[in-house]
């Protein structure tokens, strides 16, 4: 626990980052700044895994990278599949925010997805190597972080579903998704660790939860 205490430096960063996020939660909840703020999503996504990098302490084995890799294809892919089909997630279809899309699928969905597996494992982390702790936790993270996301994602313009409803099968199948990559972390033995993690992890949660408020 001790290698995810902060220093001052690291509250500089914590409290910046709240309030670059609180900032942009308030100016999607106006109709007048709402679309220049969705515009800026890919910037805020990217920023947010550049501060995780800085603060990364894995270990820097090729089977890590080989990992991540893996999370970011495998994830884009069953996005696509499920954009294109509709079977996978239910029927649904991407927005402009995410920025530039192949066969309507965003090339940044599978970076969001080792972002969110990334974080939660480093959250996780501090908490033991058992199966509870390990697959459990972090799965149950992720799918309460999209049951909040799914919330606002037609509002910032990521994606909408048919019908305007969110199918239980996209919460199932999302579960599924999650638990599978950080089953395959955890027979691998790959440890993630990351100290501002939980903090941006948090922090997107309550930027979800204040555009809902609004």
């Amino acid at each position: 626990m001790k290698e995810y205490r902060l220093k001052w430096i690291d509250w500089v960063v914590v409290v910046l980052v709240m309030a670059f996020y609180t900032y942009g939660a308030f100016g999607l909840a106006r109709e007048e700044t709402r679309e220049l703020y969705t515009s800026l999503t890919p910037l805020v996504l990217l920023s947010s895994l550049f501060i995780l990098c800085i603060y990364a302490r894995s270990p820097k084995h090729i089977k890590a990278l080989i990992y991540i890799l893996s999370v970011v294809i495998v994830s884009f892919c069953v996005e696509l599949l499920g954009v294109a089909t509709g079977v996978i997630f239910g029927e649904y279809g991407y927005g402009t925010s995410l920025g530039p899309k192949i066969a309507g699928t965003p090339l940044l969905i599978g970076i969001n997805w080792i972002f969110l597996v990334y974080a939660t494992a480093a959250i996780q982390a501090p908490l033991g190597r058992g199966v509870i702790t390990t697959i459990v936790i972090p799965t149950l993270l992720m799918l309460g972080y999209d049951v909040i996301m799914e919330q606002v994602a037609p509002m910032m313009q990521m994606w909408s579903w048919e019908g305007g409803s969110i199918p239980l099968q996209n919460y199932l199948v999302w579960g599924a998704l999650a638990g599978l990559f950080h089953t395959v972390k955890y027979w691998l033995r790959i440890d993630f660790r990351n100290r501002i993690a939980p903090f941006i992890f948090f922090i997107q949660i309550l930027f979800f939860s204040i555009i809902l408020a609004l």
